[in-house]
């Protein structure tokens, strides 16, 4: 693995059109990159599948993944070096498959001595034969370098079959050192289409140690969740072929998958078929969608002060784009401007760090960070 460590601006890393149109004058958008190839080590599947991502408060990064899935990483951002920190999937919980990973790291507290840390992964259910996706709490000895499980706080019903396996979802955000908010996919389930059936899939939950609440459901599979302010709760789902989407959550809010999509269904083979397509009729409107699909990822918020006219606005990973959105938003969230910086590569994950920069991984490998220059 090359530990080499190199920066590139936007003029030179990018030459598609619209990467020109990022570094416009009238962008706004001046960007700097800099790029390691440290994150192709905890990649999982070979290289199919790009690490979870958490970057805390003091600007330490952890990446999750490996070839276990469940294995969580420490980054030495100044010397490229990676240090395993412990493995959490057990062996007979996962199988040797990208899809069995952990999917996102979740912070909720931290000191110099230790973290206390959520992560979510999908696993095989107790008879081995069905798939199901897990919440755990994880504790950071920060001065042994070790992790270990705390406790289980959510476990989702019902355990699909493990050939449908698709869209866990498993995205966090934070509410406070005792809380989170957790996006739950429809696991490919084929009743999905059944509320009776479904249980918990397709839904987003308010999790403690002590209580799960549902907050949303009818989602197939959201990969972005941000409380907007500190107080909006939004998520980013993959809708079919076509009809991603950018919803404002509210408790008790159905968003219609997977009776109503903007997209198209693949086929007749496919594991559900949208009742209806094209219309969201009957069901929460998103505020933003996107015909054909962008394969959004996760969602984070720029800083108030630092990104010039950009500052305070939206950002969201792409995986079939291979690029970042940059959206902002009016107080009706309403998306007034809209610009596409391509980074060449599917971003799996996404934060932002001390600095106020930008933190990318991908599924080839890469670990980045994203500024504006002065």
């Amino acid at each position: 693995m090359r530990k080499k460590l190199f920066t590139v601006f936007l003029t030179a890393l990018l030459a598609t059109p619209s990467a020109v149109a990022a570094q416009s004058p009238n962008n706004e958008l001046n960007l700097a990159f800099s790029s390691s190839d440290i994150a192709g080590a905890v990649t999982n599947g070979g290289g199919s599948r790009g690490p979870a991502l958490a970057v805390m408060q003091d600007g330490t990064v952890l990446l999750g993944g490996g070839d276990a899935g469940g294995e969580i990483f420490l980054v030495n951002v100044k010397t490229q070096k990676l240090r395993k920190l412990g493995s959490l999937i057990p062996a007979n919980k996962r199988l040797i498959d990208s899809r069995f990973a952990i999917t996102d790291i979740g912070v909720l507290s931290e000191n110099k001595k230790r973290a206390n840390l959520l992560i979510s992964y999908p696993r095989l259910g107790s008879n081995n034969r069905c798939v199901e996706v897990a919440v755990d709490q994880i504790r950071y000895n920060r001065a042994k370098q070790k992790v270990n499980r705390v406790a289980n706080w959510f476990v989702t019903k019902p355990c699909v079959p493990i050939s449908a396996v698709q869209h866990a979802s498993g995205r966090f955000a934070v509410i406070d050192n005792k809380s989170a908010y957790v996006t739950i996919g429809d696991l490919g389930f084929p009743g999905i289409n059944d509320r009776g059936k479904r249980g918990d899939l397709g839904s987003i939950f308010k999790v403690s140690a002590t209580n799960v609440e549902r907050i949303s459901q009818g989602h197939r599979n959201a990969q972005g969740i941000l409380l907007f302010n500190g107080k909006d709760l939004l998520a980013a789902e993959h809708g079919p072929r076509g009809g991603d989407e950018l919803n404002l959550i509210k408790p008790g809010n159905d968003y219609g998958w997977p009776f109503v999509t903007y997209g198209e269904p693949y086929s007749s083979g496919d594991y559900v078929k949208p009742t209806k397509t094209g219309t969201h009729q009957g069901y929460v409107e998103p505020f933003k969608y996107w015909t054909p699909s962008i394969a959004p990822t996760e969602l984070v918020q720029l800083p108030e002060v630092g990104w010039g006219e950009w500052s305070g606005a939206l950002v969201l990973g792409t995986l079939r784009e291979n690029a970042l959105v940059f959206m902002k938003l009016d107080n009706k969230f309403n998306v007034t401007q809209t610009k596409m910086v391509d980074l060449g590569q599917r971003i799996r994950d996404l934060e932002i760090n001390k600095a106020g920069n930008l933190v990318a991984t991908t599924d080839e490998g890469r670990l980045f960070e994203i500024k504006q220059k002065n």
